[in-house]
Parts: structure tokens; C-alpha cells; sequence
């Protein structure tokens, strides 16, 4: 990871000091006085790529007044171009962004790659840097005040540090990618022999099934002797029933025609008595006779019917001619009646109707006339009211002799027509002889033919009632044959199954070769996984690359030491420990040594110890810059020059040029003044009103 570019906005010491570039630079100076920002440029670095800095608490990186701040930085990674914007704004619940975009060559723009949360995204970041924020402070980045960090942590979290810069987090991936495998593995091996155990017990079940597949065949050819002799059986039977419904369908046809001869002779019988009757010339002369008698005395009544009916109907004009009378009585004599109201209601001389003088004589005696006049026409009415009462009653006998002798002329229209009947009978006497004879034949014939049918079917009758006590006698009933067949079917189910289960037993002698098979090729896969277990655990591995490793950690590390204490100090890393129990144990113990032997870390000075962690610090720099992989080609030194006297910080310089070739970019900070021009650039930060602002030089 080289650095490119790095804007800033309210981060620290910065409010918007515009993009500070860092191409074109190999080794540069970030140079000012004390609290003017330098650190914080390295912190932003930090802040941008992993979200950590100096600080713990991201609200408290935000510039002093101000509510949001945001860094972005730019970074060359193995040839493409990536970008990381953070931002950040404080509140009850501070709010955090992070975006991640690389670089299109092929539109000439940025394309957002950020994952679909910050914790995604931030995983992402690392996986392109294949390095961690404490690995960074360990080795490629000297912390004002931390320069110790690596060399004050336990051997363990040291050895940590050196895995993580040698890249070896993916042997810790195959390591548990192998532990997969084997727990894989010995579950299947489990379930394997809880299944070999299944099939063993199964196997061990042979002799039961095939006692079992011996008894129920034995009973299935048992079931099936007395299925056959009763399916024979029920086959008599249904022949039988099947003759009984011939039977009874010959019976009934038989009765159909019976019962249609016997209708037929009656009718016969019934003709030829007519026919006798119709062809006898002497009977139908006499009975023409004594009708045509009774017709004649009939004639007498025809005449006194009709004298009747010719009364009855001038009775009835008569009463006809009386109500329309009367009808007209009332509307005549009721402007009479207003007249004489009139007369005698007027007071004047004068005649109210007419107009002419009118004296009271002569009223009344008007009056009186015309009072004589409705007396008239009322007598008149009653009288002809009386009239007519008297004519209706004698209508009510007239109508009542007239039904008397309509009753009986009704037999006439009869008697006129048995009279036609009687003599076309005597035209057709002859005729009606020859039929008697024909009818006679053809009672002769039906009469046999009904007699030979009533003989067929007493025989049919008799057939019948010896087939329904056949089938009454039977003993077998179609509950019964179903039972059987049913018994059948379970007898021959049990054979199947007890077949399938020996089958089934042949199949497991096959599953259990095959199991066989497979435990010992799980037995195989296991051992070949706990070996790669054992290879890429720490003690693996891991450890042969590590102690590859520690000679060149060693060597470079004694290389910078040797050039900055004129070769007075040495340092040795060993990578394992006897414990008290003469057991042999991984670790990375540094062990420093001088003219005056070898002494605790602890016991140099803070001159002495910074430049031994100088040493180890640039030599793990080193080593992670040549890394495969995600290289990390960047250096950043903060401070620790104060530490040193003059001819210290010479050799610290002439260190740091001796190791710019390992690096493609190295940023150093400090504040002293002799040291700015010893490197070739140097970007001077100062204090504003606005806030922090840097420049080159």
C-alpha cells in the first residue's frame, strides 16, 4: 500500500487545508513544531484505512466546534488505484460512513466496490491490505511514544505479530479448514458404524425371516386350496343365479303373453257374442220393431213439447212488454212531480212554468190534475207489476212440464239411432255369420296356444323353485368369498414381506462391504487430516516459515543496530524456550546483548532502547514490505529523534537512507530543526486561525 493522496476536513488539528499528494516522494520530512498536526496526518491515514487512530473515541478526532469530519485517502495497491472515504458526525447516536471505490481504467472514473454494510466494507478494506491495524503498529509505523510496541509484548502476541506480517493467517485458515475436515470426518466415521451396527442386527435376523417366509408360504398355499374351492363353488352359484334370472325373465314373458291371450279370447268371446247377435235376421226384425213402436209414441209428447215451449214463449214477450212499460213510468212521471212542486211552491199570479197569469182557483185545480195524472200512472205500475208476477209464475210451469217431457223425448235421438243400427245389422247378417265362424277359428287357436304357455311356465315355475333352494341351501355367501379373498391377499402380503426382508438382507451384505469400504477410506482421510492439521498448526508449518524468518529479522535488524551503535549492540531471536519441565515450547524471546554481555531490555537506557526498537521495528517494516501478497511499501517514523544526541540521530538517518530502497515511500516526522535538511523533502505544518495547513519546501 503506497499512499497517493490524503484530503482533510475537521479531522484533528485540520479544518480544510485542501489535498495534501504525496507523489513524486520518496522520503520526506513532516516537520513543525510540537501540537501543529504532523501526527495527526499519520493518524488520518490510520483513521481512514481501519478507523483507528491515537484516539480511541472517533468524536473526540473531530475538530474542536465543528459537528462531522471526513478523510479520504487514495493508495497504489500492486498497480490499481483504490480510494477510502470515512466519515463521521457526532449527536446522541454519532453516525459513521465508509465507502471504498477503485479506480476504472477503462471509463477513467472511480466505481464504488463497498460492501452492503460498514463492517462488510471494513473487512473488504483489510482483505485488500492483508494487514490488520495492530500488525501496521507493530512493524511499518513508528507511534510517537509507541516505538516500544513490539518489543514490550509478550513472546506469544510478538510471535502473533510476526505470523500476521509473514502473511500466515491463511495457514491458520487451513489449519481449521483441516479441524472441519476432521470433525467431517469423524462424524461420518460415526454414523458409519452406527450404521454398520443397523445392518449387523438386521443380518443377524436371517434365520427368523426365513422361517417366516416358510410359514406364511405354507399358509398363503393353505388360503389359496380353500380360495380355488370356493371361487368354483361361487362360480355353480352365480351359473345358478344367472339360469334363475333366465328363468324368471322366460316366466315373465310367458305371463306377459298369458295375460294378453286371455285378454284377447275375452275379447274374442265378447265379438263373436255380437257377431251372433248381428247375424240372428229374425231377433234384429223384431227388436226393430219394438223400437220403431216406442219412436211412434213418442210422436204425441214431440207435439205437446212444442204447444208448451210456443205458450212459454208468448209468456215471456207478454212480461217483456209489461217491464218496458213500467221501465218507462218513472221517467214520465217525474216532471209531472215537479210541476205540481213548483206550482205550489209560487206565490206570484203568475204560472211558473208557462208565464201566463194564474190565479190561485186555478192553481189548485192544475194541481189537482196533475196529482190525478201520477195517481194514473202509479196504478198503472202496480198494476202491471201484479201482471207480471203472475206471468213468470205460470213461465215456472210452463218450464216445468216442458222438462217433464223433455225427459222423455231424451231417449229418442237414441232410438232414431239404434234404428240405423238395426237395419245396417240386417244388411250385413250375412257378413256378420261368416265372422262368427272366423272368431270361433281363432278362439279355437288362442285357446291352444294359452293352454300350451300356461304348460311352459309351471315347467319354467318349477325350474325356479328348485334353483332358489339350491341358493338357499348354499353355504357360501359373497361376505364369505370376499373374507377368503382377503385372507388370501394378507397371506400373500406376508409372503412378500418376508421375501423383501431376505432381499432386503442381500442388500445390506452389499452395504455393509461398502461401508466397510468407506470407514477405511474416512480411517485414511482422518489420518491425512490430522497430519495436515498438525502441518499447518503453529508448531507446523507456520513454524518452519517463522524460523526461515528470524535469521533475516535477525540480520537486518543487527545490520541497522551494528550501523547506529558502531556495532557495540546485538540482537539474537529465539524461537523456542525450555520451560521448567524440560518440555520444548514455541515462543520469540528477543534477547539483546553488548560489550558488557547480555542484559533485559529493560535495563537500556531510552536511547539505547529506541534504537533497538528502531532496529527490530525498520527490520519487520522491511520484511512485511517484501512480503508476498499485499505488499506494504510505505514507512512512517514519528519522532524519537529527541532521544538521541547528535551522532544517535546521525546514525538514525544514515538507517533510514540505508533502507529506502526496501520502501517506495517513507514519511518521517520530527521537530528538530538540524534534522529537516537531511532529507531531500520535506512538508512543513504550522498552526493557523483556520486551522492546521501544510506546505512543501
Amino acid at each position: 500500500m503506497i499512499p497517493i493522496e490524503l484530503e482533510l476536513r475537521n479531522f484533528l488539528a485540520y479544518r480544510d487545508p485542501g489535498p495534501l499528494s504525496f507523489e513524486g516522494i520518496h522520503i520526506a520530512c513532516l516537520a513543525g513544531p510540537n501540537g501543529a498536526g504532523k501526527s495527526s496526518l499519520l493518524d488520518a491515514i490510520t483513521w481512514a484505512l481501519w478507523g483507528k487512530a491515537r484516539v480511541n473515541a472517533p468524536d473526540e478526532l473531530i475538530h474542536q466546534g465543528q459537528t462531522e469530519m471526513q478523510v479520504n485517502l487514495t493508495f497504489d495497491l500492486g498497480g490499481s488505484l483504490f480510494r477510502v472515504m470515512r466519515q463521521r458526525k457526532t449527536g446522541k447516536r454519532g453516525v459513521s460512513l465508509l465507502e471504498l471505490q477503485a479506480w476504472d481504467t477503462g471509463t477513467d472514473s472511480w466505481r464504488g466496490i463497498s460492501e452492503k454494510t460498514m463492517r462488510e466494507t471494513q473487512q473488504k478494506i483489510e482483505e485488500l491490505l492483508r494487514l490488520d491495524y495492530d500488525t501496521f503498529v507493530n512493524s511499518a509505523f513508528l507511534v510517537q511514544g509507541r516505538a516500544d510496541e513490539f518489543t514490550t509484548k509478550t513472546p506469544s502476541l510478538r510471535k502473533q505479530v510476526l505470523s500476521t506480517i509473514l502473511g500466515l493467517s491463511s495457514w491458520e485458515d487451513y489449519e481449521r479448514r483441516a479441524r472441519d475436515r476432521i470433525a467431517e470426518t469423524k462424524t461420518g466415521m460415526h454414523r458409519l458404524e452406527g450404521r454398520l451396527d443397523e445392518i449387523d442386527r438386521e443380518l443377524s435376523q436371517r434365520d427368523t425371516y426365513e422361517a417366516e417366509l416358510t410359514a406364511a408360504e405354507s399358509t398363503a398355499r393353505e388360503v389359496a386350496a380353500r380360495l380355488d374351492a370356493a371361487e368354483k363353488q361361487w362360480a355353480n352359484l352365480e351359473q345358478t343365479r344367472h339360469a334363475l334370472v333366465a328363468f324368471q325373465r322366460q316366466i315373465d314373458d310367458l305371463t306377459r303373453r298369458i295375460t294378453s291371450n286371455e285378454r284377447e279370447i275375452t275379447e274374442t268371446e265378447k265379438e263373436r257374442a255380437i257377431a251372433v247377435t248381428q247375424a240372428d235376421k229374425e231377433a234384429l226384425k223384431a227388436v226393430l220393431g219394438e223400437v220403431q213402436k216406442v219412436l211412434i209414441d213418442l210422436n204425441p209428447i214431440q207435439a205437446q213439447h212444442e204447444k208448451v215451449s210456443e205458450k212459454r214463449r208468448a209468456t215471456a214477450e207478454e212480461i217483456a212488454r209489461l217491464e218496458g212499460i213500467n221501465q218507462a213510468l218513472g221517467p214520465e212521471t217525474e216532471p209531472v212531480k215537479a210541476r205540481v212542486s213548483v206550482l205550489e211552491a209560487a206565490t206570484e199570479p203568475v204560472c211558473p212554468t208557462c208565464g201566463q197569469p194564474l190565479t190561485d182557483e186555478h192553481r189548485k185545480t192544475l194541481v189537482a190534475d196533475l196529482e190525478h195524472e201520477i195517481n194514473v200512472r202509479r196504478e198503472q205500475y202496480r198494476d202491471n207489476r201484479d201482471r207480471i208476477q203472475e206471468l213468470q209464475t205460470q213461465i215456472v210451469e210452463f218450464d216445468r212440464k216442458r222438462s217433464e217431457l223433455e225427459v222423455q223425448l231424451a231417449e229418442r235421438p237414441g232410438l232414431e239411432k239404434r234404428v240405423g243400427e238395426l237395419e245396417s245389422s240386417l244388411g250385413h247378417a250375412d257378413e256378420a255369420a261368416r265372422r262368427v265362424e272366423e272368431l270361433a277359428d281363432m278362439l279355437k287357436r288362442r285357446s291352444g296356444e294359452l293352454a300350451g304357455d300356461r304348460l311352459q311356465r309351471e315347467e319354467l315355475e318349477s325350474q325356479v323353485e328348485e334353483a332358489e333352494h339350491r341358493l338357499r341351501a348354499a353355504s357360501l355367501s359373497q361376505e364369505d368369498l370376499d373374507q377368503l379373498r382377503k385372507t388370501k391377499r394378507l397371506a400373500d402380503e406376508r409372503v412378500g414381506g418376508a421375501r423383501q426382508k431376505l432381499g432386503a438382507l442381500d442388500a445390506f451384505e452389499k452395504q455393509r462391504s461398502e461401508t466397510l469400504v468407506e470407514r477405511e477410506r474416512l480411517a485414511n482421510d482422518l489420518g491425512l487430516y490430522e497430519d495436515l492439521r498438525e502441518a499447518f498448526g503453529k508448531r507446523g508449518v507456520p513454524a518452519m516459515i517463522i524460523e526461515t524468518a528470524v535469521p533475516e529479522l535477525e540480520r537486518s535488524s543487527n545490520e541497522l543496530l551494528g550501523r547506529m551503535t558502531d556495532g557495540r549492540m546485538h540482537v539474537r531471536i529465539e524461537t523456542q524456550r525450555e520451560i521448567k519441565t524440560g518440555e520444548v515450547r514455541e515462543a520469540l524471546d528477543i534477547i539483546i546483548s553488548d560489550e558488557l554481555g547480555s542484559r533485559p531490555y529493560e535495563l537500556y537506557s531510552g536511547g539505547e532502547s529506541f534504537r533497538i526498537n528502531f532496529a527490530i521495528r525498520i527490520a519487520l517494516s522491511r520484511l512485511l514490505a517484501r512480503r508476498a501478497g499485499a505488499q506494504l511499501r510505505t514507512l512512517f517514523i514519528d519522532e524519537g529523534f529527541g532521544t538521541q544526541d547528535a551522532r544517535g540521530r546521525e546514525h538514525l538517518v544514515a538507517a533510514i537512507n540505508t533502507i529506502q530502497d526496501d520502501f517506495d515511500r517513507i514519511l518521517v516526522i520530527t521537530h528538530i530543526d538540524e534534522l529537516k535538511e537531511a532529507f531531500p523533502a520535506r512538508i512543513e505544518v504550522s498552526k493557523t486561525p483556520q486551522g492546521s495547513q501544510f506546505s512543501f519546501t
